[in-house]
C-alpha cells in the first residue's frame, strides 16, 4: 500500500484535509456537504487518492466529474449517483460542477439511526465496487427532497434531529435499492472474488507464519484484521462472513487449531511451548481450547496419533 495516499478513519479527518471545519459537523458519524462550500481549488484539480473508513453517495446535480479506478475512467454526468463503501480507495475528480452533494456517514451511523436490518435490505452496501447509475427526472426529484429535507433537520433545533435523519437516509437507501435493482447481480459477480477476503487470507498466513516461526507477534482477533485493511469491524466481519459463511474468528481458530495440531503432529515440541508460541497465558487454558475444539486435549490427541 501506497503510504503517500491518505487514509481517513473519521469524517473529521476528511474534513480537515479539505480544509473544512470540523465545526461545520453535526455529528462525528454523519455529514451532508454541498460542493460548492468546499474550497474549489482543492477538489476541482486532477483527483487525489485516498481511503475512508465510511459510506459515501455522491449525488451531481449539474456538472460532470471523473472517476479513476484501475487504470481507467468512468465518467460522472449529471443527475446522477455514486456509491462507495468503507475501505475503498476513491480517486475523481469534480470537472465542471454547478451544483452536487456529498453525503457521507458511518456504519455506527447505519445500525443507531436506521431500523432496517440494514446488510440483508440493503446488500449493496456490502458491495467492494463503486456503484454509479444516471438517475431519472422523476427519481431525481424524490432525492432532492430528501436532500432538502436532511438539510432541514441538519439547520433545526430538534433534539431527535439525528433519528429524523436516519429515517430519511433508510428512505434514501430504499429508493437507491429501486435504481440499482437491474445491477444488483452484476454487484454480486464482481464481489465474489473480494479484495477484503483475499487481503484477510494473506493477512493470516502471514500471521500464524511468523508465530509458528517464533516471532511471537501479538495475538490478533478480528478487529486486528479488520485495523491491517483501515476497515471498521463489523463492516469487516459482515464482508468476511457474507462472502465466505464463516466469521473472521472462525477462521481464525481454524488455522490456529491447524497449526497447532500440525505441531503436536510433526514435532516432539512440549505442549507448554506450543501454548506459548500461539500465546496462550497458559498450559491449562490452551488444553481447555484444544479440548473444546476436537474433544480431546493436546496430550490425547499426540498419543491417539502415535498410537495409529
Amino acid at each position: 500500500m501506497d503510504s503517500k495516499i491518505p487514509i481517513f478513519k473519521t469524517l473529521k479527518d476528511i474534513l480537515e484535509w479539505f480544509g473544512l471545519s470540523s465545526l461545520e459537523m453535526i455529528s462525528e458519524d454523519f455529514i451532508l456537504q454541498e460542493i460548492n462550500k468546499y474550497h474549489k481549488d482543492k477538489l476541482l484539480k486532477a483527483g487525489d487518492n485516498y481511503k475512508a473508513n465510511f459510506f459515501t453517495i455522491f449525488i451531481i446535480n449539474e456538472g460532470t466529474a471523473t472517476h479513476f479506478y484501475n487504470n481507467q475512467t468512468l465518467k460522472l454526468e449529471s443527475p446522477s449517483i455514486f456509491i462507495t463503501g468503507p475501505g475503498h480507495y476513491r480517486n475523481y475528480k469534480l470537472d465542471h460542477i454547478s451544483q452536487a452533494y456529498f453525503i457521507c456517514f458511518t456504519e455506527k451511523f447505519l445500525v443507531t439511526y436506521c431500523f432496517l436490518d440494514i446488510y440483508k435490505e440493503f446488500p449493496f452496501l456490502l458491495s467492494e465496487s463503486f456503484i454509479y447509475t444516471k438517475i431519472d427526472p422523476e427519481n431525481y426529484l424524490i432525492l432532492m427532497n430528501n436532500i432538502s429535507q436532511i438539510k432541514q433537520e441538519i439547520e433545526g433545533y430538534s433534539d431527535q434531529k439525528m433519528i429524523l435523519i436516519g429515517n430519511i437516509i433508510e428512505f434514501l437507501l430504499i429508493k437507491i435499492k429501486e435504481l440499482f435493482q437491474n445491477q444488483l447481480s452484476t454487484i454480486t459477480e464482481k464481489n465474489n472474488n473480494s479484495l477484503v477476503v483475499n487481503t484477510f487470507y494473506k493477512d493470516l498466513e502471514k500471521y500464524f507464519k511468523e508465530m509458528v516461526n517464533g516471532k511471537k507477534p501479538k495475538q490478533l482477533r478480528a478487529g486486528d484484521f479488520a485495523e491491517l485493511q483501515f476497515l471498521n469491524e463489523d463492516y469487516f466481519c459482515r464482508i468476511i462472513k457474507t462472502k465466505t459463511g464463516r466469521t473472521p474468528t472462525a477462521w481464525i481458530n481454524s488455522r490456529l487449531l491447524s497449526e497447532a495440531k500440525m505441531l503436536l503432529t510433526e514435532t516432539s515440541i512440549p505442549i507448554a511451548e506450543i501454548a506459548n508460541t500461539f500465546q496462550f497465558t497458559s498450559s491449562r487454558y490452551f488444553n481447555y481450547y484444544f479440548k473444546k475444539q476436537t474433544t480431546m486435549t493436546p496430550t490425547q490427541y499426540r498419543k491417539s496419533l502415535q498410537q495409529n
